[in-house]
């Protein structure tokens, strides 16, 4: 399966404002106060328009249009400010914060790299730089703007959590720990402390803090969409579905686009059986963000559990154009491939998994049940070999590898793979049958007259357990018996027991029924 993403918070300080005793700008800020935003951006464009130089105007119509999404309009306000006046630095700062929200980090740090050069103590540069390089994957680099801010305010909570929260990324959980502690304890009502740090500890698995964090951090904030989201993770690693899907919904509720939320509740709904609504989750997910391999392949599964291997096969396909190094995805295409009986395709798919990883048993396995098909033999048994060989107690490919010692006559090696299957729980009727065959082949026959007992007993219409059972009947010197489970069995359909009853054997002789191998 494929693995889930977590979706981190990072937060900015607002654009810094003055005042002005300007009768347009006044009345602009109190329609700003009493958030008439539009009603207040008329009365900031008239001011500009009548004192061009009043930076404060702009600030207030870039920090406006921020708050209602209009981040092109915020750039494009900051950047006539910043014409009019090039040595302002918070306006290179106000709009490299913009430029984060339209994705352009790159932009933003050239803007706040001109903002500290004109001031080197300019707050929102750091912060906004910090944020931008972390965006961008440069998280050391984003921890050494973030203990700028601590230099020169060694009180900020919020530099702290930033902080914490690029530790996490370096996956020092333990520093980011530390960091998300000091800025909990600097404000104790800020709910992103209290979500990174809920991180932290799942990354640290200790799930239930994490939790106890996540739910204090929606205690603050009931809109924190990432705390349910992050929350809801947790409580499926306790198999606590009922609330985790209570948590991905309301994460849902909150933001209706949030294609990861999407994403994981589609993958609940598959695992409680829900594959309709799986699917359904997973779709939208898809729809919401088309570069989504794990969305993909999730919906794959589901449409393999609804016997779909055609879409299945398609779902997989798109998942590895995304991520061509998707290990789990050729192995599923190659399961669906070999149920749809295309062994050739099946056993490439099966190889490319092994190559990008060679722990895999299950692929070793699979592709050996391909190859058994295509009657490759040798290459099926190294298959199972190497399986068995990663994981010892493999109740499957024991299961397997016995078929083919029964098929070649090694009856001895086949009895203790049987043990391991049987152990495994692997296909229990026809695996006692298999061993109560194997034991009386080599002349254990009191150990075989209990495994074909047992294998009756599980499923009583199995004419073969009856013949077999009677033929060992038949070499203990109880005629009788023999005769019974003979008669047994030709009523269930089977022709040698009607040969034996017409003609029974005179000695001891292995079936002549052969062995053929039978799926789980």
């Amino acid at each position: 399966m494929k693995k889930t993403l977590l979706y981190f918070t990072l937060f900015f300080p607002l654009f810094s404002i003055a005042q002005s005793n300007d009768l347009y700008f006044t009345k602009g800020v109190e329609l700003f106060n009493n958030k008439d935003y539009n009603g207040a951006i008329d009365y900031f464009t008239k001011e500009i328009q009548l004192n061009p130089n009043n930076m404060q105007a702009y600030n207030y119509v870039g920090m406006i249009k921020g708050e209602q999404g209009d981040y092109k309009g915020a750039v494009d306000i900051f950047t006539k400010e910043i014409i009019t006046n090039p040595n302002a630095d918070m306006a290179y700062a106000n709009r490299a914060y913009a430029k984060v929200n339209l994705n352009d980090l790159k932009g933003a740090i050239a803007d706040c790299d001109r903002a500290i050069a004109l001031n080197p103590k300019n707050y929102n540069a750091y912060t906004n730089r910090g944020n931008s390089k972390n965006g961008l994957g440069d998280f050391n680099g984003a921890i050494a703007d973030f203990n700028k801010l601590l230099e020169l305010n060694a009180s900020d909570a919020t530099a702290y959590t930033n902080r914490g929260n690029s530790k996490n990324d370096l996956a020092d959980f333990k520093g980011a720990i530390e960091d998300l502690n000091k800025a909990i304890e600097l404000d104790p009502n800020l709910p992103e402390a209290y979500l990174d740090r809920g991180l932290s500890k799942s990354r640290l698995l200790d799930t239930y803090a994490a939790i106890d964090d996540f739910t204090k951090a929606i205690a603050l904030n009931p809109k924190l969409v990432a705390a349910y989201f992050d929350r809801g993770l947790q409580r499926i690693e306790l198999n606590n579905y009922s609330d985790a899907m209570t948590d991905l919904n309301q994460a849902i509720t909150i933001d209706p686009k949030f294609s990861q939320a999407y994403a994981q509740r589609g993958a609940l709904n598959a695992k409680l059986g829900n594959y309709g609504q799986a699917g359904g989750d997973l779709s939208e997910a898809i729809i919401l963000d088309p570069n989504n391999a794990g969305a993909y392949y999730n919906r794959a599964e589901v449409k393999l559990k609804t016997d779909d291997n055609d879409g299945a096969i398609k779902d997989f396909t798109k998942a590895i154009a995304l991520n061509p190094d998707y290990a789990a995805a050729y192995h599923d295409r190659g399961v669906a491939k070999s149920s749809m009986g295309n062994y050739v395709e099946a056993i490439d798919d099966f190889s490319r998994s092994i190559k990008l990883n060679p722990a895999s048993e299950t692929a070793y396995f699979g592709r050996a049940v391909a190859r058994l098909q295509l009657r490759q033999g040798a290459g099926a048994l190294d298959d199972l070999n190497v399986a068995i060989s990663i994981n010892p107690e493999y109740g499957n490919a024991h299961y397997y590898r016995a078929v083919m010692n029964l098929g070649a006559g090694r009856f001895s090696a086949a009895i203790p793979d049987l043990d391991k299957a049987i152990a495994g729980d692997v296909n229990l009727p026809i695996s006692y049958l298999m061993r109560g065959f194997a034991n009386s082949s080599v002349k254990n026959n009191t150990a075989a007259l209990d495994d074909l007992t047992k294998a009756i007993e599980l499923n009583p219409s199995n004419a073969q357990a009856f013949f077999e059972r009677g033929r060992v009947h038949f070499n203990m010197n109880n005629k009788t018996a023999a005769k019974a489970d003979w008669t047994k069995s030709a009523a269930l359909g089977n022709r040698d027991a009607v040969i034996m009853l017409k003609t029974p054997p005179t000695k001891n002789k292995p079936s002549q029924s052969g062995w053929v191998v039978w799926k789980k």
